[in-house]
């Protein structure tokens, strides 16, 4: 083996011997903080497939527009389709992917720098006396220096450094036998710094890390929560649309109703039973009507543009033409709800109550790191290295490693800015930061429970709610044929039969807004316990 192979040989086995313990040392710390979520965040492979599946149809190929007709929608693909292609949901996933790229940045503190010089140089200089033995003086040096610098999580810091020096005179005073020419000398230096009160520690030393998990922990909670409150818009927005086209119909049925008497009306003015004016109120009714037809018809097409809007099927701006049937009715099924039961599962499961948690825990850390940052700076300074000098490369190296020719130093250094004003104003800082995130929890919690208190009771006046007006529904049908037959015997006014007729689509309307009601305050429900993706079957 050569000189040279020798010298890189013990090298690498030193910087080997010294990377290895970082390394062991940076893989215990990340294991002591695990991060709370994965940086990945996706929706799974069962709504990827629904999403493609409930995707409109490819244009059409045989030259009829292909952006128009109608597109059927269930609730469960509509989210889908929200979750896969919403705008809001599509930004703040990325923010989870940002945020993971901070957790790497934080780690690379403690990532080791290599350095490596190559440097020659070379003087001719006349020279001032001839005892030198020649009338220029020739100097000639290279140096091939490296080094190996890394931060430990404990507080620490080493440089593992190797130099290497050739030197070439024409001074007769470096000739041999007095004297070494060319001359090779060997530095191997291990210098270490290790922080003894100020910066000390591993918690200290990787509270960035653990700060950037958590940042990132807050970003996932954050799109949890766009994604529960997309999800509770779609119930809405679909709700919406369902009780506008079930509203269309009542107006229509009432509609044919105020028709149909308009002709009774004709009828027995012909057969002489009745007088001209009760035609003129039918066909006043029936004019009113063809109005609340109209109306009901512009309300769908605005319920349809919300609900696209949301779920922002990519199907470019044909959608826009297209006319959405829901495949749902909104059901009516009482579900049994527990005040108490709700306000624990809210305070488990809210994505912003997880998040000021996890706010709480990085002011924590910043006021451990600023109460560190109070001691005076302490500091354990010492180095060992082996010297070589020889003619020779081989030489050279047999003499460092031979050791005995070494060097070592230790030494203590204090340093204590006096009045320490910026370190005690920033632990001040922490401190009011702390107890403001606390706080903030504690507000939050109150607004928690109130804002699910209230959706509870929401649900139970649904309920009371429904019932109402499905009796009067009930009874408002049965007036109104009373009073019809009523009319066809002569013993009533078109009046009368006409109120009752208002009444009946007033009571209708009302039943539906009232199931359509119930059936959005369950979600807006589950949204205010944080399980509304659980309940949908749904996982980020």
């Amino acid at each position: 083996m050569t000189a040279l192979q020798r010298k890189v040989c013990l090298w690498t086995m030193s910087v080997m011997f010294l990377a290895v313990l970082p390394v062991v040392v940076a893989k215990a710390e990340d294991d002591l903080s695990p991060p709370l979520v994965r940086s990945r965040v996706e929706l799974s492979d069962d709504l990827n497939r629904f999403a493609v599946s409930a995707a409109p149809p490819e244009p059409s190929t045989r030259g009829e527009p292909a952006d128009v007709g109608e597109l059927r929608l269930a609730l469960r693909e509509a989210v889908v389709l929200a979750l896969k292609n919403n705008l809001d949901i599509v930004i703040a996933n990325y923010n989870p992917k940002i945020n993971a790229e901070g957790i790497t940045i934080a780690k690379a503190v403690f990532d080791p720098t290599f350095s490596l010089t190559l440097d020659a140089n070379r003087t001719v200089s006349p020279t001032a006396t001839v005892l030198a033995g020649a009338k220029v003086n020739a100097i000639e040096n290279r140096d091939v220096n490296s080094s190996l610098t890394q931060k430990l999580p404990f507080g620490a810091s080493y440089t593992l450094s190797m130099t290497n020096n050739r030197f070439n005179t024409n001074s007769a005073f470096a000739q041999p036998p007095n004297g070494i020419n060319p001359s090779y000398k060997t530095f191997l230096t291990l210098s270490i710094t290790q922080d003894l009160l100020k910066n000390f520690g591993v918690d200290v030393n990787t509270a960035p890390i653990k700060i950037a998990r958590n940042t990132q922990a807050i970003s996932v909670t954050q799109f949890r929560q766009q994604a529960n409150q997309v999800i509770t818009n779609v119930h809405n927005a679909y709700w919406n649309l369902v009780f506008a086209i079930e509203n269309l119909e009542v107006q229509r049925r009432s509609l044919r109703l105020a028709r149909e008497l308009e002709d009774l009306n004709k009828a027995r003015v012909r057969a002489g039973v009745a007088a001209p004016v009760e035609v003129t109120q039918a066909e006043a009714q029936a004019a009113a009507q063809v109005q609340n037809v109209i109306l009901a018809e512009k309300a769908i097409k605005d319920a349809e543009d919300q609900l696209k809007l949301i779920i922002n099927i990519p199907d470019g701006e044909r959608i826009w033409a297209r006319t959405i049937l829901p495949a749902d009715t909104p059901p009516f099924e009482v579900a049994p709800v527990n005040m108490d039961a709700s306000i624990q599962e809210a305070l488990e499961k809210r994505p912003e109550y997880a998040a000021q948690k996890l706010t709480i825990q990085n002011s924590d850390l910043n006021l451990r790191v600023a109460r560190n940052q109070l001691l005076p700076s302490l500091q354990l300074q010492g180095n060992v290295g082996l010297n070589g000098l020889n003619g020779s490369a081989g030489g050279d190296l047999d003499r460092l490693t031979s050791g005995d020719f070494t060097q070592w130093s230790a030494g203590l250094v204090l340093t204590y800015p006096l009045g320490n004003r910026s370190a005690r104003s920033a632990f001040i800082q922490a401190k009011l930061s702390h107890d403001q995130a606390e706080t903030s929890l504690l507000n939050l919690k109150r607004q928690i429970i109130s804002q699910v208190r209230e959706a509870v009771r929401r649900i139970e006046a649904d309920v009371r709610r429904v019932e109402a007006t499905r009796a009067a529904r009930v009874l408002a049908e049965e007036q109104l044929r009373v009073e019809q037959k009523r009319l066809e015997a002569g013993v009533t006014t078109t009046f009368n039969v006409l109120s009752f007729q208002r009444d009946l689509a007033a009571a209708q309307a009302s039943e539906i807004q009232a199931i359509t009601t119930y059936n959005q305050d369950l979600a807006n429900l589950e949204l205010q316990k944080g399980t509304i993706l659980e309940k949908n079957h749904f996982e980020l």
